[in-house]
């Protein structure tokens, strides 16, 4: 009998063991700040790093970030034809926004299909319009349209992306769209910077998530899963001290249309 006890005090010690270092180990991923490769944005709180395709375990899809084989850092976001991986060249946790691209480099053809209802468009200037024109120039035929947002290298190539966006107040005539024919205009929840667009990239903003207690206490903060969306709990990197829930945050943001 003393054998059996034995053993399966042994069991239990060794049971007790395992979870500390899965707990020590979740711990220590969740303090890692570091970023998918170089010239890469730092991947940290409110973002989680996932190590798989499966989106298992975020609390939030939306803030789920993925590292490519080339260390490219990749975010995928849900649309009217279903989740569209996007390529994220900027997070600015000071402003709370992170820039994206299209992988096919369209985004002005991505656009109108994004249907994130956590992320807002980032407000770069209350003067621009909030309605967007999209207009299908594939009958130009040629490479770039004779205007100003083409006389960069960098512009928008109508071969392979001849959807062109438009502010709702821009002249059809001083941009060249004589030839193109307007698809559809969608209004937009914030104000969005059109030449970018053209350019392939759009910066989305994130709501205020509030850590200020978590870092008045020198702790770190991260997404309480307890099954509720918006919990919040600080936590200390060794996992030596208790950890304390912050009140759920009220996450949310109206859809990109």
């Amino acid at each position: 009998m003393a054998g059996a006890h034995s053993s399966s005090t042994l069991i239990m010690l060794l049971i007790l063991l395992l979870l500390l270092l899965i707990n020590n180990g979740s711990s220590h991923e969740e303090c890692k700040e570091s970023p998918c490769g170089p010239n890469q944005p730092l991947i940290k709180f409110p973002f989680q790093l996932l190590k798989e395709s499966s989106q298992h375990g975020c609390v939030y899809p939306e803030f789920c970030l993925s590292c490519t084989k080339n260390k490219k850092t990749m975010i995928s976001l849900p649309t009217t034809s279903g989740p569209v991986p996007f390529s994220v060249s900027e997070i600015d946790y000071e402003s709370q926004s992170i820039s994206i691209s299209d992988l096919n480099n369209c985004l002005p053809q991505m656009l109108p299909k994004l249907n994130t209802s956590l992320f807002q468009f980032y407000q770069f200037d209350t003067k621009l319009a909030t309605t967007v024109v999209f207009f299908n120039c594939s009958s130009v035929r040629n490479r770039h349209l004779r205007n100003y947002d083409q006389s960069s290298q960098e512009s928008q190539d109508m071969i392979t992306c001849p959807i062109y966006p438009t502010n709702s107040n821009d002249s059809v005539l001083e941009l060249d769209l004589l030839s193109c024919t307007k698809m559809s205009q969608f209004q937009f929840n914030a104000p969005i910077k059109v030449s970018d667009l053209t350019l392939n990239r759009l910066s989305l903003r994130w709501p205020e998530l509030n850590c200020t207690v978590c870092e008045a206490e020198g702790m770190k903060c991260r997404w309480n899963n307890t099954g509720t969306k918006g919990d919040i709990e600080c936590f200390y990197c060794n996992n030596k001290h208790k950890k304390i829930q912050i009140k759920k945050c009220h996450v949310f943001a109206t859809t990109g249309k």
